[in-house]
């Protein structure tokens, strides 16, 4: 590449797009480790439904997000809608938390990673690494591959998130087959799916599909991005909505309507396990295990992409250290941002380990808290947003796809940021008092964001 500020051009297609955004969402994990919470606190055997009502609102806030997305092609993506649509000063709040959603959610991925590596290796060679080192090395691993091509970490998440989804899917439908007596669809009667507690059902659903909207941040790289964005965008919606209704739906089939939530209550870690291991057998447990792992790692690859990203952009609109917008002459990769956020991510994780938390109980759970609260927040930006730009444009469209549709979004978005800050400590799976700051920590970013904005007004001025 020529131009050491900009991305590799037609470097993804319409496939590899959606592999890095379900790969964010890492599919296995949602199922294994966030489905049990789900049925538990939320609304049992009904919670089928509430991935579809996720998916509808969030198709609902993607109708005014790709009316824009043809208009606005950048890798900051939600930054640089916010900053099209509200201003500068608010894109550089939306750039601050952007930042702070995708690193959370970076370090709690990744830390989950080392835990159930350091987990697998503990039982099966008796080999004991603490779950820090591991995750630095997956860390380390990720960062090499961000700086090759974007096409090549494409291909490797494309292999590994057909490997997950698909044992998924197997044991789903053994569970079909090898059912006694006739299916059930009592989880969408809804005199029944209303049942429990709804606001955290909900907030579990809505939660799995965090990353759908990176498909905008590769918007730079894309073949024909004003088609492939969009397609890539609704494709991913309904894939993750169809494959977490479809595989919960068959976990109603296997222990009842009736009594799956006393039976996820007993174990909810192996609860999945179980199951695949009655109805597939062992090696799929093993499979799984092990699938669980590429899975983390397929998430912590599509996440360092969109950090390195996003600091390429702000760098380039002048927020930050310019020597960030430079690209690999190669390869046309954000390597400098890479390295930055790499080295960053690195002595965050030795800082973690050394304080001795927990990598569960309190990095993953704290960590995809803030992440969820804060990119609903952008949801909601993004949707005021789209009526704002619209507004100045002269070109004519549809008054449902840039104004209802995105004021409907913002209704949604509001109640649901509400139920989130709400029912923080559920959804963090953490009592701790910190988890009542993380509101007040997003508030502080904002406001950084928009002070840099102002520094750098001041700046140009001069």
């Amino acid at each position: 590449m020529n131009d050491e500020t900009g991305l590799r051009k037609n470097s993804l297609g319409l496939f590899s797009l959606i592999f890095f955004v379900v790969a964010a969402a890492s599919p296995l994990t949602g199922v294994v480790g966030g489905l049990p919470v789900a049925i538990i606190s939320g609304n049992g055997g009904g919670i089928p439904v509430f991935y579809l009502l996720s998916c509808a609102i969030l198709l609902l806030f993607a109708v005014g997000f790709i009316a824009m997305s043809r208009y606005v092609s950048n890798a900051g993506a939600f930054y640089t809608y916010i900053s099209a649509g509200l201003g500068e000063n608010w894109g550089a709040s939306a750039s601050v938390l952007a930042l702070t959603a995708y690193f959370s959610i970076q370090i709690a991925i990744i830390a989950m990673l080392g835990f159930f590596t350091q987990l697998f290796l503990t039982a099966h060679l008796q080999v004991t690494v603490p779950w820090w080192a591991l995750s630095m090395l997956f860390a380390l691993a990720a960062w090499i591959l961000s700086i090759k091509r974007v096409e090549v970490g494409g291909k490797v998440l494309g292999v590994l998130m057909v490997a997950e989804v698909a044992i998924v899917l197997l044991t789903d439908v053994m569970v079909l087959i090898k059912k006694a007596g006739p299916y059930n669809f009592h989880s969408f009667d809804p005199a029944l799916f209303t049942q429990g507690n709804l606001g955290i059902a909900f907030i579990f659903t809505i939660a799995a599909f965090i990353g759908f909207e990176s498909t905008a941040i590769y918007a730079e790289e894309c073949r024909d991005p004003h088609k492939t964005v969009p397609r890539a965008t609704i494709c991913a919606l309904l894939l993750i909505a169809g494959f977490f209704c479809f595989t919960s739906w068959a976990l109603v089939q296997a222990y009842g309507f009736d009594r799956i939530v006393a039976i996820a209550s007993a174990d909810p870690g192996n609860f999945v396990f179980t199951l695949t291991r009655q109805y597939v057998g062992q090696w799929a447990v093993e499979t799984m295990s092990v699938l669980l792992i590429t899975s983390l790692f397929a998430a912590t690859l599509a996440f360092h992409n969109n950090i390195s990203r996003y600091l390429f952009s702000i760098s380039r609109d002048g927020l930050i250290w310019k020597e960030l917008c430079k690209t690999h002459p190669t390869n046309g990769t954000p390597h400098n941002a890479s390295h930055l956020h790499s080295v960053i991510t690195l002595l965050l994780l030795a800082g973690l380990g050394s304080a001795g938390l927990d990598p569960m109980t309190h990095i993953f759970a704290i960590g995809s808290a803030v992440a969820t609260l804060c990119i609903l927040i952008l949801q909601l930006g993004v949707s005021a947003a789209v009526i704002f730009f619209f507004r100045r444009q002269q070109a004519r469209s549809s008054q449902f796809r840039v104004f209802w549709a995105p004021l409907a979004s913002m209704f949604c978005m509001g109640v649901t940021i509400i139920l989130v800050i709400n029912n923080l400590q559920s959804l963090s799976g953490s009592d701790a008092e910190g988890v009542k700051l993380i509101p007040w920590l997003i508030a502080a970013c904002a406001l950084i964001g928009y002070g840099l904005s102002l520094k750098r007004g001041v700046r140009a001025g001069a």
